[in-house]
C-alpha cells in the first residue's frame, strides 16, 4: 500500500513540475514577445481586434502600371487610364447592381455584351437557389494593370481594383451572412480589344474567353456550342471590334 502512494505521489509531483515547467515556459516567450503583464484573454482580444482592422483596411493591389501603361499608350494612342478605369467601375457597378437585383436591366450596356450570358446564369443560379446579394455604398479605391497582352490583331489588359461595400447574403429571406464592418476587397477584370478582324481572325484563345456555363476555353469565334457542355455561345467579333469589352471578371478572396 505504501509503496503505491508513494507511487502515486511521485506522478502527481511530476506532473505539478512539469505544469510549473509549461507556465515558466510560457511567461519566458510572452517576455520575448513583449507582452508581459497581460493575460491570455486581453492578447486573444487585441489580436482579434488586430483582424478586425485588417478586415476593415483597403487592399493593397499588386500590379505594373508604370510598366505597362507607356506600351499601351504607344499601341492606342487615345488610351486615357482615368476614363478606363472609369469604364472599369461601370462595368463591376452595374455587374454587382445585376447579381443584387437579378435584374437584366443593368447588362444592356454594351460593354457587357461578351460577359452579359455569364452573368445572366449567374442570376439564374441565385433565383432557383432563392439567394439574394446585397452591395450597399460600394466605393472604388485604386486600380492596377496586371497585365498586357497583344497578338493576332486583339489586346487583352487585365486590372486589379480594390473595392469596398457592406455586404449581405441570404437564402430562403433568412441572413446567413452579415458584417458590421465595410468588406475590403479586390475585383480582377479582363477587357479586350481587336484591333482588325480580318487579322484576328477566329482564334480567341489569346484572350482567355471561358465558356460561361462550365468554364471551358472558347478558342474560336466559329465556336458555336461549348465542347464541353454543349452550351450556346454568343460571342461575336463585332462585340469586342475596336473598342474596350468586359470579356471576365471574378473576386480575389
Amino acid at each position: 500500500m505504501k509503496a503505491f502512494l508513494f507511487g502515486f505521489l511521485g506522478v502527481l509531483i511530476a506532473f505539478v513540475v512539469i505544469i510549473i515547467a509549461i507556465y515558466i515556459l510560457i511567461r519566458y516567450i510572452l517576455n520575448k514577445c513583449g507582452f508581459v503583464g497581460k493575460s491570455l484573454l486581453s492578447i486573444y482580444k487585441e489580436s482579434k481586434q488586430a483582424n478586425e482592422i485588417e478586415k476593415q483596411r483597403v487592399k493593397n493591389l499588386s500590379g505594373m502600371t508604370k510598366v505597362l501603361l507607356p506600351v499601351i499608350k504607344e499601341d492606342f494612342s487615345d488610351f486615357d487610364e482615368s476614363h478606363f478605369y472609369l469604364l472599369v467601375e461601370k462595368c463591376l457597378r452595374n455587374i454587382l447592381l445585376a447579381l443584387e437585383t437579378k435584374d437584366y436591366k443593368y447588362l444592356k450596356d454594351k460593354e457587357l455584351n461578351v460577359i452579359r450570358q455569364k452573368i445572366e446564369l449567374q442570376i439564374e443560379d441565385l433565383k432557383e437557389n432563392d439567394i439574394s446579394y446585397k452591395y450597399d455604398d460600394i466605393i472604388f479605391h485604386k486600380h492596377a494593370i496586371k497585365s498586357y497582352k497583344k497578338e493576332k490583331g486583339m489586346a487583352l489588359i487585365t486590372i486589379s481594383t480594390a473595392v469596398e461595400y457592406y455586404y449581405t447574403e441570404s437564402k430562403n429571406n433568412n441572413i446567413i451572412k452579415a458584417d458590421d464592418y465595410k468588406k475590403q476587397t479586390r475585383y480582377t477584370t479582363s477587357f479586350a480589344y481587336i484591333v482588325d478582324s480580318e487579322v484576328a481572325g477566329f482564334d480567341i484563345g489569346v484572350l482567355g474567353i471561358n465558356c460561361p456555363n462550365c468554364g471551358s476555353p472558347v478558342t474560336s469565334f466559329k465556336q458555336k456550342n461549348c465542347h464541353y457542355c454543349k452550351s450556346v455561345l454568343n460571342i461575336q467579333v463585332a462585340d469586342l471590334l475596336k473598342c474596350w469589352k468586359i470579356i471576365d471578371y471574378k473576386e480575389d478572396y
